[in-house]
């Protein structure tokens, strides 16, 4: 097996064993809509304790000094979904981030471990961006 293969591989392993985020980690928390912008965006600076959500061109989209919840609007946002269901409690917040964080780990983990079988001299950042970066998944 080469890279190309153990990425291929995983690009599938991984697909097919994520989520739906948030919907999946919403199991009896109470919700309420929040537009979206139905577009690519990313985290930009953080002022004073401010942090920001932005588009591609700079645009902000979201400020708040729960860094919870940004990073909940940038996993929410990975098929760039015209709106999402977001708890309403910060502490739902943090725990659907938590558990969605644990879940990427755990695929970080195995990718690690099986890499380190099959491939030991492969570099493992290299490889698990590109798994990564394929199905447009960030870990914040």
């Amino acid at each position: 097996m080469n890279d190309k293969e153990f990425v291929s591989k995983w690009i599938q392993n991984v697909g097919s064993m994520l989520k739906k985020f948030p919907d999946d980690f919403l199991t009896n928390i109470e919700t309420e809509n929040l537009q979206m912008p139905g577009k690519t965006i990313s985290l930009g600076s953080e002022l004073f304790g401010q942090f920001e959500i932005v588009d591609l061109n700079g645009n902000p989209i979201l400020q708040t000094d729960d860094y919870n919840l940004i990073k909940f609007v940038l996993y929410a946002n990975r098929l760039k979904p015209q709106s999402i269901l977001k708890p309403k409690n910060k502490s739902d917040i943090k725990a659907v981030v938590k558990g969605y964080e644990n879940l990427l780990d755990s695929f970080i983990k195995e990718i690690k471990i099986e890499l380190n079988k099959v491939l030991p001299n492969s570099d493992f950042l290299r490889i698990s961006n590109q798994i990564f970066n394929a199905l447009n998944l960030q870990r914040y």
